[in-house]
Parts: structure tokens; C-alpha cells; sequence
């Protein structure tokens, strides 16, 4: 059976790895993950979070010299194992990566949201990567249109075949009332993802809706941060943190909004899972999110300030019918195109 690596930034990079995950259930092949790093510890759940199709690695020792030989020994065994490389946003890719990279011959660099600056600074060893790609990739039409020319559009893989034995039980999860109603906020925690946000908008509905709740849903560099915020504010008790290595389409189809104030180019994996879902989706003015969404068919678009994300998110709770949501038969039609434009990377 053939091996197919994929090479990422760390083990925070949510995006690419529920995508991967996504892939590896649907496809025929084993696939191997190496991450850069593992800033976070997210390591040992990941591993059982991604499922048995899917062997996971990533250096263990705080030292970036021992990181580079752990990486460079993880090359050596993968470059004999593997037919087929991805690399996943490689502009987040540290020197570190030069270890393992040095040894592969090719592969393929897949762009799913970076931020603005990593588009414009990708760095040395971002820039060696796409160099050397034999294709390049990327998540939307104006990735392809602004920054890669002669790539390909791959858009977000996402689930279909949603499992009905899910055990999850958000509200139970989370001790929220049963009335309560949920405005998930899902993806990397970083500085482009504007969470901070969030928490503002919820400063806001606090004050017009009594049961109001936000989830932040995701692993990064900047969770302690939002965290310490969170426990500053007197509305701490409406904001929660749940660690996204559970089923995510379950905690899609248990929220009543998905909140997205990300200042980013190319299309979520978030944003796409609930259209699939027929989730209302409340999302700021980026590239990606204007691409995705027709306001007030599958989405409704405003914005970028906290402000005008609030009051989006007020009018959907007192008057449903402001989204109209989308015929389910066209989902799973475009949905299957996804995945046959996926399998064409395996020749499957």
C-alpha cells in the first residue's frame, strides 16, 4: 500500500490536519504526518485524535539542534517509505525544516488560510519550498488570482458521511444551560484570527441575549493569551475553551452560529463544514469569507469591526428567516466534486 507524507508547521496547524484527517479516512493509502514542532504539547491527542490511517511525528526535545537530528532521522525513514509529499503552508515553516526538506527530492505545497504577512514574507526556508514544488495548491480562486498564478484550486475537504454515533454532548460538556445558545468561534489561535474579537462581541450580546454562550475551539500560540483575557472580563462565565481533538462536525451541527472574524486569505475549513451543514455563519469581510459565502443565502457576510459582527449575530437569533440556508442535494453534489478533485492527488 502506498505512503503518503505530509510535512506541517507544528502540531497547531488545525486546518491541515482535519483536512488530512478527513482524507486519510476516505483514501486507500497509509499517511504519514511529521510536524516542525509541537509548541503546544498537543503530540499524544492529536495521535489519537487522527485515527489509526494516520502515523503522526514530531520532535520532542526543547532544543532546536536536537529538533533539527530528530527531523533529519524522520526524513531518512520517510523518504524510503513514501511515493507522494505534501507540504502544508510552508511560509510557517522554521529553519528547522531544512533537516528534513534537504532529503526529499519533491513534493506538492498545499495554501489553506495564511495570514496577509506570511503571503508577503514567506521567509527562507517558505521560499525554498515553493521553489521546489512540482505543483502548488491553494484553497481559493483569489490565493490563485493575488499570490500563486500557476497554481491549481483545491478547495477544503470536508465531511459528508457524517457519523450519527457521535457521544459528544457539547452542552453537557461545557455545564451550559440547555437553552443556551451556542456561538462557536473555531480554528488556529493566532494574532490573524482576530478571537480577541470574539470575546468583544460577546461583551456586546451579553447585554441583549441572557443565554448567550461563545465556544473558542482550536489549539496555537495564542490560547494562554485569550485565556488570561477571558478570565479578566466580568463576562467569563459565557466564554469557554474546548480542545478541538473531538468531532468536529458534531460541534459544527450543535452550535447555532459559527462566528469567524479571521482577517485571512483563502477559503476555512470551518466556513465550508457549515455551509455543508447548513449552519448559519456569521464571518468579517476577507478575501476567503467573500469568496465562500453569498450573504444571506448560505452566510451572512459584515463587518470587519465587532461591532457590525454583533449585530449580525442579533438579527439571526430574533429573526431566523434572515438566513435562508441552501439546498442540502447541491452540497452533496459539490461535495463529491471535492473529494474526486482530492483523490485525483493519489491517482485514485
Amino acid at each position: 500500500m502506498s505512503e503518503v507524507l505530509h510535512i506541517l508547521a507544528s502540531t497547531s496547524e488545525l486546518d491541515a490536519l482535519i483536512q488530512i484527517r478527513t482524507f486519510a479516512h476516505r483514501s486507500q493509502s497509509k499517511h504519514v504526518c511529521i510536524c516542525l514542532e509541537d509548541a503546544q504539547s498537543n503530540l499524544q491527542s492529536l495521535r489519537n485524535w487522527m485515527g489509526e490511517n494516520v502515523t503522526l511525528y514530531a520532535p520532542t526535545s526543547p532544543s532546536s539542534w536536537i529538533q533539527a537530528f530528530q527531523l533529519y532521522r524522520l526524513g531518512r525513514t520517510s523518504y524510503h517509505s513514501s511515493e507522494f509529499g505534501m507540504c502544508w503552508d510552508p511560509a510557517k515553516f522554521s529553519l528547522a525544516g531544512l533537516a528534513l526538506l534537504s532529503q526529499l527530492k519533491g513534493w506538492n505545497s498545499i495554501i489553506t488560510t495564511p495570514s496577509k504577512r506570511e503571503l508577503a514574507f514567506p521567509g527562507f526556508v517558505g521560499q525554498k519550498v515553493l521553489k521546489g514544488s512540482d505543483q502548488i495548491y491553494v484553497s481559493s480562486e483569489h490565493l490563485q488570482n493575488q499570490h500563486f498564478r500557476d497554481s491549481i484550486v483545491l478547495s477544503p475537504l470536508v465531511e459528508t458521511n457524517l457519523s450519527e454515533s457521535c457521544s459528544l454532548n457539547l452542552k453537557s460538556q461545557l455545564n451550559l444551560p440547555e437553552d443556551a445558545q451556542v456561538i462557536l468561534s473555531l480554528g488556529r489561535f493566532e494574532s490573524y484570527s482576530r478571537l480577541k474579537e470574539s470575546i468583544w462581541i460577546m461583551g456586546i450580546l451579553e447585554h441583549l441575549h441572557p443565554n448567550i454562550h461563545l465556544i473558542l475551539c482550536g489549539t496555537g500560540p495564542q490560547r494562554t493569551i485569550l485565556e488570561n483575557y477571558r478570565d479578566q472580563m466580568v463576562l467569563r462565565p459565557r466564554v469557554h475553551f474546548l480542545d478541538p481533538w473531538n468531532e468536529l462536525t458534531a460541534v459544527l451541527q450543535q452550535s447555532d452560529c459559527l462566528l469567524v472574524p479571521a482577517d485571512h486569505s483563502g477559503k476555512d475549513w470551518a466556513v465550508q463544514q457549515a455551509i455543508q451543514l447548513n449552519l448559519p455563519v456569521v464571518a468579517s469581510r476577507s478575501d476567503g469569507n467573500q469568496e465562500s459565502i453569498v450573504h444571506q443565502e448560505n452566510g451572512l457576510i459584515g463587518g470587519p469591526s465587532a461591532g457590525g459582527l454583533a449585530r449580525l449575530i442579533h438579527q439571526q437569533i430574533i429573526d431566523p428567516t434572515l438566513f435562508s440556508g441552501h439546498r442540502q442535494t447541491d452540497s452533496n453534489i459539490l461535495s463529491e466534486a471535492m473529494w474526486d478533485n482530492w483523490s485525483k492527488l493519489l491517482g485514485q
